[in-house]
């Protein structure tokens, strides 16, 4: 095989290899080979430069090896692998070829006219004897049986515009989902661009998908970066806006962690890889994404089940009319007008476009069935801290008791925290750093024990920071001779954060925890979109929860509800036949997002409630529920609405074929355009009302 080194440094060769597209290898073909020479570290082959990339551990005989494996390798290795054509270029090509046979019909010589025929018509007669050797009754089954009996009536023009039209609408029904599915790449990375790595002191410039872990990547003003990783040298503004929700750009320096779909505004960084290619953190959302079209919603299960139970139905309507009349044509015609056809094809793509647009409006979505149950929401439960109420909560004033030193315990509840990302833990790292209380890791591990607080030990000393249930009732700690004054604070309405060192109550935290602007507005907003019940659950006392939905109007409330509490009252909604939305970011409401039909979490949640969530808020406060919710809606209506025309117009088709008004040929051309029409709908873009726009849910 020939070759050509085109670079050679120590531990790492990169080799082009001369091989003809046609016979290029897969991946894993020279890879195998190459990983098989002991001392070779990692193998990776890219088919479009046919350039392969070996890392070793340096020794010159395991080069020498390298080289005689392709010297000796002949194209007899790699011919053994068909090529496989894109799927969508066969598609097209099949397409033109079929249109092309259409065209040149009049010059062909008669004689020929069945082989060419029989010729276009055979993949789609494969396609239903395949359907029915596995059992299946489909529209493949209903096609081939439409273009069989033409061939052998040898309605040869027939056969030719059914196949045309066949052809076309898979090549546009591929298209489209190409189409699609690239459309969210470019919404988050140009997996396809370059990146400049330093290596062995000199500056290169390679393509993004040969980026190894722990190569030095260097970023340059206006560039978007290409690996997660940590940041070596240099300091730079970088927009996280792509996979945190950040409205402003964040200071990155030495240390920092940085990730790939986010863009260095200004500055220069030398990032060193930790992730690359499909192990980034964007490449994942964008797999979550791409890959939900397998989380069918209900609404997109049925159209496909009564695609196919109309099949039957075809076959015994196109029997009683040949039957009856005697007329082949009349019977054909029935054949040639399916309503699965156009079912199948134009309720994925709906739901498939409402999520790229939720997507483009960083509202992430993580399955159609997600996208359904928004619509249908006729509940919304809302967690109170940091979702109801501002992200960013504030300590209003501190009271310690037996003489325990106000800033020696600022100081000590800040240092253990920082650990945790929920928005009291925050408030109060903010108020030790405001007030320049410099805190050292001195403290033992921490346990933090769900929904009720944390344990650890600072110089020796047991220290309990929680809840007022935490440090009372389960760790039995007396509170009496102090709550008159902690009752003080509840009563306005404020949190309390109670701290305990060893056996005593030493100090109390009282959080000021605004409630949201513009929460009335969302509020009647969610309300006139058709939600019947809007709920508030939270760890607060009852008289914190109750001033918090007095001040939003919300009736129903449940306070000090434990994450148990809260996934029970999800059930027991669910129980009643609602279709709960449950709305949280804590780590304490992970198990609620869980039961509800569909969770929704917020752009500052903790991990694990962005990971439990179906639909993830990254660039929009509360008002993004109701922008993803009209999406949805509008969805379903347009399904609906799709629906309509397709059993309309189908069903007059077949009324006219039964009356003979219309041949097998212009039944197809309509019903064809009618499926592209349909599915045209669907793809139509969804424009989000803006404030004070009248938005007509469906």
């Amino acid at each position: 095989m020939k070759y050509d080194i085109v670079h050679d440094l120590p531990q790492r060769i990169r080799i082009s290899l001369a091989l003809p597209k046609r016979h290029t290898p897969e991946n894993s073909q020279l890879e195998r080979l190459f990983l098989a020479v002991d001392g070779v570290q990692k193998v990776s082959f890219n088919r479009r430069t046919r350039n392969i990339l070996v890392i070793y551990n340096g020794d010159g005989a395991v080069k020498v090896v390298l080289l005689k494996i392709l010297h000796e390798t002949s194209l007899i290795f790699v011919k053994k692998e068909t090529f496989k054509q894109d799927k969508l270029k066969q598609k097209k090509k099949a397409a033109m070829l079929s249109g092309a046979l259409l065209i040149a019909r009049s010059m062909i010589p008669v004689a020929m006219a069945p082989f060419l025929s029989l010729y276009g018509a055979m993949p789609v007669l494969k396609k239903g004897f395949s359907a029915i050797l596995n059992k299946r009754l489909n529209v493949d089954v209903l096609d081939s049986t439409a273009v069989g009996i033409s061939l052998l009536r040898s309605d040869y023009l027939t056969v030719g515009f059914i196949t045309f039209f066949l052809k076309v609408g898979d090549y546009l029904e591929e298209r489209i989902r190409q189409k699609s599915r690239e459309s969210i790449s470019k919404m988050f990375l140009n997996q396809n661009g370059w990146a400049w790595v330093r290596r062995n002191g000199c500056e290169m410039q390679i393509n993004i998908k040969e980026v190894v872990v722990g190569d030095l990547v260097v970023v340059r003003t206006g560039s978007s970066i290409p690996v997660d990783g940590i940041v070596a040298d240099g300091a730079a503004l970088v927009n996280q806006s792509s996979i945190t929700g950040e409205p402003f750009s964040v200071p990155k320096r030495a240390g920092l962690m940085v990730y790939a779909g986010t863009v260095l505004e200004e500055g220069l960084l030398t990032i060193k890889s930790i992730k690359v290619g499909d192990k980034t953190r964007v490449s994942k959302i964008i797999k979550v994404i791409e890959g939900s079209e397998g989380l069918k919603a209900d609404v997109q299960n049925h159209a496909e089940m009564l695609a196919n139970r109309i099949v039957p139905y075809s076959f015994i309507l196109s029997g009683l009319i040949y039957l009856f009349t005697g007329s082949s044509i009349k019977a054909t015609s029935i054949l040639l007008v399916d309503y699965s056809c156009a079912l199948k094809l134009s309720t994925p793509l709906m739901i498939m476009s409402a999520m790229i647009a939720a997507a483009r409006q960083n509202i992430f979505v993580k399955g159609g069935k997600f996208m359904e149950k928004l619509a249908e929401a006729n509940v919304f439960v809302f967690d109170k801290t940091g979702t109801l109420t501002e992200a960013q909560p504030k300590v209003f004033d501190i009271l310690t008791f037996d003489g325990f030193n106000r800033e020696e315990l600022l100081k000590n509840v800040a240092c253990v925290e920082e650990h945790f990302p929920h928005p009291v833990a925050t408030a109060v790292v903010k108020k030790a750093e405001d007030e320049g209380l410099v805190h050292e890791e001195n403290h033992a591990e921490i346990e933090y024990v769900l929904a009720h607080g944390i344990v650890s030990r600072i110089e020796g000393k047991r220290m309990l920071v929680g809840s007022k249930h935490f440090i009372s009732d389960d760790n039995g700690i007396d509170v009496e001779g102090k709550e008159s004054v902690i009752k003080d604070f509840m009563d306005r309405g404020y949190s309390v954060l109670y701290v305990a060192v060893e056996n005593n109550l030493a100090g109390v935290i009282a959080i000021e925890d605004r409630v949201r602007d513009d929460l009335q507005i969302f509020l009647k907003m969610l309300k006139d979109s058709g939600v019947n019940r809007t709920i508030m659950l939270t760890g607060d006392n009852y008289a914190t929860a109750r001033n918090v939905a007095q001040r939003l109007g919300i009736e129903e409330f449940y306070a000090q509800a434990l994450p148990e509490r809260k996934a029970g009252i999800i059930k027991d909604l669910k129980s009643k036949g609602y279709v709960v939305a449950m709305v949280g970011d804590g780590i304490n409401d992970s198990p609620a997002l869980s039961c509800a039909d569909v969770g929704i979490s917020m752009k500052h949640g903790a991990d694990i409630a962005r990971e439990a969530c179906d639909i993830l808020l990254l660039d929009k406060g509360l008002e993004g529920i109701v922008d993803a919710r009209w999406i949805a809606q509008d969805a379903m209506f347009r399904i609906k609405q799709n629906f309509r025309y397709i059993i309309g117009i189908n069903s007059a088709l077949i009324g006219l074929g039964i009356l003979g008004m219309i041949t097998p040929v212009t039944s197809a051309l309509i019903h064809n355009a009618t499926t592209i029409l349909v599915s045209a709908n669907s793809l139509k873009p969804y424009r989000i009302p803006l404030a004070g726009e009248e938005r007509i849910m469906a």
